[in-house]
């Protein structure tokens, strides 16, 4: 199954490329758990967060991603994997 995710100005091509691959992309508004935020290190700081405390699941935690600089394949692998890199 894949991932619920919220984007916050996130480019548009990086949206639309990863509901193509059959992510969920929601809003600030939606209610339900998220599995990761992705956001913009360029272009946007982390002090929205406070308004997604409703949707990440304590138990196991949203996976913050920042786009800047990475490609759609590089952003999957790290959605898919929640690591940046690999350990070796």
């Amino acid at each position: 199954m894949k991932k619920t995710i919220i984007a916050n100005n996130i480019p548009s091509y990086i949206i639309e490329n990863l509901e193509h691959r059959g992510y969920r992309i929601v809003d600030n508004s939606y209610e339900g758990y998220v599995d990761a935020i992705l956001f913009d290190s360029n272009n946007s700081s982390l002090g929205y967060l406070n308004v997604f405390d409703n949707v990440i699941d304590m138990n196991y935690g949203a996976f913050l991603v920042d786009v800047n600089n990475k490609t759609i394949d590089e952003i999957e692998s790290i959605l898919l994997n929640r690591r940046y890199s690999s350990i070796f």
